[in-house]
This record gives C-alpha cells, sequence and structure tokens, in this order.
C-alpha cells in the first residue's frame, strides 16, 4: 500500500506540458488541479512560458530545485521518454501519463512503452498510463481527471475508458454520490489492476470498488489479490469483450487481448469479484453496495400500493435468486390494521392505497417487516413520491417524513431497503433523502430486484471465500519431471508421447492402470496376457496427436489373436499418416471397469495463466460444452465447486437408483495437476481425457499433454 500512497496523496505535483489553451488537455486538468483545493505544491513546466495561471512556469522539470512526489505528462508521443527520464532524476514517485497514440497504434508506440517503462522502473517511479485520463483522490484533495469538483464519498473507480471516467463522474454528480478514487488506467503498462484492488482494499475510505476493464493482464494476480479483497469489500467488474465485436473494440482501444469469456466469469466468481453487464447496472450495483449494509440471506418481502407492481416485482426477485417467503401468522396480523380490509399481508404485501394519502402507512409495514427475523432485504414499488402529485400536494411534507422514516430503519436494522417508483427522477425533496442517505432509489423494478440479489449473493460468496483454505502440497517427484519436461523439449517436439504423459503424470501421483508398450504382434500378445483382457491397442508415434482419427486406436480386444491382428492393422493405419520410422509401437493397455466419464484439463491462458478445467466427457463436453473452470492454483473451495456446479452433477451424485460417484478421487486429481502445472510453465495444456470415476477410485484412460 505505501508504494502507492504517494501516488494518490502526493506532496507535490508537476505538470509537464501544462497550458492555459481553454479546452486543452493539459489546462483542462491543470485548472482542476488548482482550482480543486489541492494543498501541497504545483509546478507547472512549459519551455515556452514564464507564468501559467498566475504562478510560476518552469522550461524544464530539472529546474524546479527540488524533488517531487507525481508527475503528469501532457506531451507528444516523441517527448514522452525525455519527460519520464528527467522525472526520474527528480525522484518522482509516480508519472501518470495522459499522451495517447503509444502501444494501442502500433510496433513503434509499443516500443516507446517499453522504453519508458523501463526507465521508470530502473528509477523505482511508477506509471499510470498512458492514454489515461488522470486521477482523483479525495483523501489528497487531488484532482487530475480536468473535471469540475467531485464530491467526496466511499465509491473507488478504476477504469480503462476516458468516456467511462466521463460517464461515471456525471452518474455520480446526478445522483449525490460520493467518490474516493477515480483512476484511469488507460494501457496500464506499468500500475497494473491488481495492484489498485489491493490498495483500495485497504483503504478505509472506500467501502465498494467499481472497474471498467477492456483487456486483462497478470489475470491470475488479480484472482490472488481480489479473492483476499471481496472478504473485506465487494470489486464490482464491467468487463467488456463478451462479444466479438466487443473483442476486436477493446484489443484495438487498449491493445489487449480478449480473454476468453468462459474463463473471465469462472476466475471473477473465483474470486469473489460481482461481475456486471453494462455501464447503468454497474453504477446502480456499486452505489447499491458502497452505500448500503449487505443483507444476512436471500429473503426478501415486497411492499406496493397495488398488485400489478407487486406482481412484477416478485418475477423479478425470483428472476434473479432472490426468495419471496410467506411471511409467518403473527407478522402478518401486525400489518394487517396499515392495510384496507382484505389486501393481502403474506408476501408480496398491497396495502391498497391506505399509503396513497397517508404514506407514514409505508414505514409502518416496513418497521415490522425489519423486526422479523425471516426477512432479509425490503422491496418498495410503485410510485412513492409522486403521490403529492397524484393525490394532493400536502401528501409531499408526509412523503418526505416517510422517506426520512425508511432511512432510519434501514441505518437501525442494518438491512438494505429498495424503492422502485416511475418517480425516482424527480426533483422531489422525498426522493433526494433517501439517494443523499444511501437508500437504493431506481425508476426500474428490474434494478431494485437485481442489485437486492447481487447483494445477498456476494454476502454469501463472502462467507464461503473466508471458509476457504489453500491446498497441502502433494507429494511429487517435480526435478524428474522436470528432466522428463526437458528431454522431450531436446527432441524439438511440443506434444508428449503417451507413454512420456503417462509417466510425468505418475510423477505426481495419477494413477494409471497398468500398460506396455510393444513392438512386435507377438510383443502386444504378451504384454495383453500379462496386464489382463479385453485390451485396448494405441498407436505410439510423435506426428499422430489425435490417434482416433488416425485409426490409431481399437478396443474391447478380448484374446491373444485379436491382439495380434489388431497390431497390425492400426500400425498399417499409422503408415499412412506417419512416416514407418516414427511409428514407434503399440500401447497396450487394459480395458478401464464402466462408470462415468469426465475429462480434467488445464489451458494455459494468456491473461490469468494455468487455468483447470473439470466437466463431464462424452456429449456433455463435445456438444454441451458443460464445463467448469477456475485459475489455478486452487483452494478447497474451488475444487468442491467445479464438480459441483456442472449442470451434470446430478450424474456423478446418482441419480435413478445409481450409487454416487467417487468425487473425491476427482478433487485429488484436480489438485495434482494444478501443481504439476504450476511447478513446470512449460506446460501449456494437458487433456485427461476420459477419466473414468467408479464408486470408489477413478481410471485414467488417455492423456495428453503440450509443452513449449
Amino acid at each position: 500500500m505505501e508504494s502507492l500512497n504517494r501516488l494518490f496523496k502526493p506532496a507535490s505535483v508537476a505538470v509537464i506540458g501544462a497550458s492555459e489553451v481553454p479546452g486543452k488537455a493539459a489546462e483542462r486538468r491543470t485548472r482542476s488541479l488548482i482550482q480543486g483545493g489541492y494543498p501541497g505544491k504545483i509546478f507547472l513546466i512549459n519551455p515556452k512560458r514564464d507564468t501559467l495561471f498566475g504562478r510560476k512556469a518552469y522550461p524544464s522539470i530539472l529546474d524546479i530545485g527540488e524533488e517531487v512526489d507525481l508527475v503528469m505528462v501532457v506531451v507528444a508521443p516523441k517527448l514522452i521518454p525525455q519527460a519520464v527520464a528527467d522525472s526520474v532524476k527528480m525522484r518522482a514517485k509516480g508519472i501518470v501519463i495522459i499522451t495517447a497514440g503509444l502501444g494501442e497504434t502500433g510496433e513503434e508506440g509499443k516500443r516507446i512503452e517499453a522504453e519508458i517503462l523501463r526507465t521508470a522502473t530502473e528509477g523505482g517511479a511508477k506509471i499510470i498510463g498512458p492514454n489515461c485520463s488522470g486521477l482523483f483522490s479525495a483523501a489528497g484533495d487531488m484532482n487530475l481527471l480536468g473535471v469540475p469538483p467531485i464530491q467526496k464519498g466511499p465509491l473507488a473507480v478504476i477504469a480503462q475508458s476516458g468516456n467511462i471516467i466521463d460517464s461515471i463522474t456525471h452518474y455520480a454528480e446526478m445522483r449525490g454520490v460520493g467518490l474516493s478514487h477515480i483512476i484511469s488506467a488507460g494501457n496500464a503498462i506499468g500500475v497494473q489492476f491488481h495492484e489498485y484492488i489491493d490498495y483500495l482494499g485497504q483503504d478505509e475510505e472506500t467501502k465498494a470498488i467499481l472497474m471498467y476493464m477492456e483487456g486483462i493482464k497478470e489475470g491470475g494476480e488479480i484472482v490472488r489479490v481480489a479473492r483476499e479483497v471481496s472478504k473485506r469489500k465487494p470489486i464490482v467488474i464491467l468487463k467488456v469483450g463478451r462479444s466479438k465485436a466487443g473483442a476486436r473494440a477493446a484489443a484495438s482501444h487498449t491493445g489487449s487481448l480478449a480473454a476468453d469469456d468462459a474463463v473471465v466469469d469462472a476466475a471473477f466468481r473465483q474470486a469473489g469479484i460481482v461481475r456486471v453487464a453494462n455501464v447503468d447496472e454497474m453504477f446502480d450495483v456499486a452505489m447499491a453496495f458502497a452505500n448500503m449494509p449487505l443483507p444476512k440471506g436471500n429473503r426478501v418481502a415486497i411492499v406496493s400500493e397495488g398488485g400489478g407492481d407487486n406482481s412484477v416485482a416478485a418475477d423479478n426477485a425470483e428472476h434473479f435468486g432472490l426468495e419471496v417467503p410467506v411471511l409467518p401468522q403473527a407478522t402478518q396480523e401486525r400489518i394487517r390494521p396499515f392495510l384496507l380490509a382484505g389486501m393481502p399481508a403474506s408476501n408480496p404485501i398491497d396495502y391498497g392505497g391506505t399509503a396513497e394519502e397517508n404514506p407514514d402507512m409505508i414505514n409502518k409495514v416496513v418497521e415490522v417487516l425489519m423486526e422479523e427475523q425471516g426477512i432479509d432485504s425490503v422491496y418498495v414499488t410503485g410510485f412513492f413520491g409522486g403521490f403529492k402529485e397524484i393525490i394532493a400536494p400536502h401528501v409531499g411534507e408526509l412523503e418526505e417524513k416517510t422517506s426520512q422514516e425508511l432511512v432510519r430503519l434501514m441505518r437501525q436494522f442494518g438491512k438494505p431497503i429498495a424503492v422502485h417508483t416511475s418517480f425516482a427522477q424527480a426533483p422531489f425533496r422525498s426522493m433526494q433523502i433517501l439517494s443523499e442517505n444511501g437508500v437504493l432509489l431506481t425508476p426500474s423494478s428490474e434494478r431494485a430486484a437485481q442489485c437486492l440479489a447481487y447483494m445477498a449473493k456476494f454476502a454469501a460468496r463472502r462467507e464461503k471465500l473466508a471458509l476457504a483454505r489453500p491446498l497441502t502440497a502433494i507429494r511429487a517427484d517435480a526435478a524428474a519431471a522436470r528432466s522428463l519436461i526437458e528431454g522431450v523439449k531436446q527432441t524439438g517436439r511440443e506434444n508428449l508421447l503417451e507413454t512420456e504423459a503417462r509417466e510425468l503424470l505418475s510423477l505426481y501421483g495419477i494413477p494409471l492402470p497398468p500398460a506396455k508398450l510393444a513392438k512386435t504382434p507377438k510383443e502386444a500378445a504378451a504384454a495383453a496376457s500379462a496386464v489382463g483382457f479385453p485390451v485396448a491397442l494405441k498407436i505410439v508415434s510423435p506426428e499422430i496427436i489425435h490417434k482416433s482419427d488416425a485409426g490409431g486406436i481399437l478396443l474391447n480386444l478380448a484374446n491373444e489373436k485379436a491382439v495380434r491382428e489388431g497390431f497390425a492393422k492400426v500400425v498399417a493405419n499409422a503408415g499412412k499418416v506417419s512416416r514407418p520410422e516414427n511409428v514407434l509401437g503399440v500401447l497396450v493397455a487394459p480395458m478401464a471397469p464402466k462408470g462415468q466419464e469426465c475429462i480434467i484439463g488445464m489451458i494455459r491462458n494468456p491473461q490469468f495463466g494455468a487455468v483447470l478445467m473439470f466437466g463431464l466427457g462424452g456429449i456433455f463436453v463435445e456438444v454441451l460444452k458443460d464445463v467448469s473452470f477456475r485459475v489455478a492454483p486452487p483452494s478447497d473451495l474451488d475444487l468442491e465447486e467445479m464438480i459441483h456446479e456442472i449442470k451434470g452433477y446430478p450424474l456423478l451424485a446418482g441419480v435413478r437408483g445409481q450409487k454416487p460417484k467417487d468425487t473425491a478421487i476427482l478433487k485429488d486429481l484436480l489438485q495434482r495437476v494444478a501443481q504439476l502445472t504450476t511447478d513446470h510453465p512449460e506446460i501449456q495444456e494437458v487433456d485427461i481425457n476420459p477419466v473414468i470415476v467408479h464408486e470408489e477410485g477413478a481410471s485414467v484412460v488417455d492423456a495428453r499433454i503440450i509443452i513449449t
């Protein structure tokens, strides 16, 4: 945290490229810094001016005569390397580069980025950007964004897009939401997302972290850090690039590769990150997290003045995973005096218009619900706030008192309250009281339910993460594995032979059935007798990766005659696609007992590193894509969830009278694959398919491993 403190709470700021030309990026940011009340020293650098904004201007940062904490650079791309070098000479701790036109534009821009990053790193300076909008720090009273004064508050924002930064600051201003930090990451060549998350996770003024991401670098570190921060505060992320068009736009904008979206979803879930779909949702959800207490569960009570709104709200609630439980009879009886006769009090609750002339009925009902232990959140829906327009002007004052009471009740009982009303954006004092005091106020019934659901899911997820434990390292012969991998690399091959893959897996304690390599039909027959019939024959050749496609596999051979004939057949088939000298023999292995086919794998993802995969074999993986992912190294919780979250899990748990399969062995295999690939980063892909899991134990039938 200390390494970033000087970036957000600097004692001095220098602006290289400072300007007074109205509308210029440098002018707007210099003005927002000065007029924003920054208390530290400000040094304005422009070789063509003696003064700027009534202050002394310096030809170079080297002329200021003292060290500087933070430097903002707003000059042409070709001048940036010198500006960074000069900043390092003045012992700058941070350098914010506003200039665009670098890595996102091509190879020359990437070369400049590499040069300035090297210079800054060697000089002990952190780079933010380039291609960024700047910074805002409430604690440092520092506004380098070039926007009007920003209200201070509990929400921190990190974004790669300047447009998104502008949208969020506008949202915050319109809704009266305070911000603790705004960080425009830009191309993020220096300070990485996980460093920002770690810093904000420790910042006491920040209650929730909101992020907009176009590309992911060091995704494994994001998962590691976010998993810890999520135990203390929520992280809400809008990660674009779900669609092919979105991925292209993100890549062209920031120079980042788009990660496979299924892996992104899994990694965010693993870390406790709340992923949202659009900017509106991102801000609403983050605002709810920043301002309201977390619910203890997912049970919501719905209150309205009409059946229609109640029905819509109930559908929305259950759609997003909330439970709308029937209230205990005693609680219903406490509520009935505030409703019209005959109106339902079971949940949803319809007060039948009594509150339209007397809004106090709303908070009386809500207070009963707050006291009910079987309710975790309250969802008020309808047109509250507009009663003075619809009924009579004097009702407006009563609505204001009701809003004050709702605020009090939320704070007193520590349960969130969402208010959906068509008058949410009206300039009425009753609405302002709610929004200014953190009650979720929205014109969308769907959004109200969605925010409460996100909060409930996060609260449950946080409890699970708190109980998750790292796995104990398994005993493995890593040295022998390293020697085997090096031996394969010396041959120039990337694909391990099946015999090599089997040996590598066995060095990490992964049990495999006995198998023998035969070079003649006679050897094959003898091997089959040794391992036991029936057997499978599999060709072994460095030129044949997909053995089935090449006719290189025969199954269920029951006697020596079938094995000898089968040997000749698979060798002949192999000769059609492989040079004879590269047909190394035929692997003879016993047929595995029947069970449930599964697949266990690992892919070296460019954003997240080693990513584990699990699923059911056959049609489930080939057609239905029913698989789960986790970033390595996994926790005990990760392995448990990988197995339970696939749609085909009931087949493992036991359905229609079948006995459950040995999921403990699956967790063990996943852990061993994770450690293997963590220990040996040369391994790019592992595909153990199928693994046949039985009521006790499992049989590894085939394995493919790719290295670099």
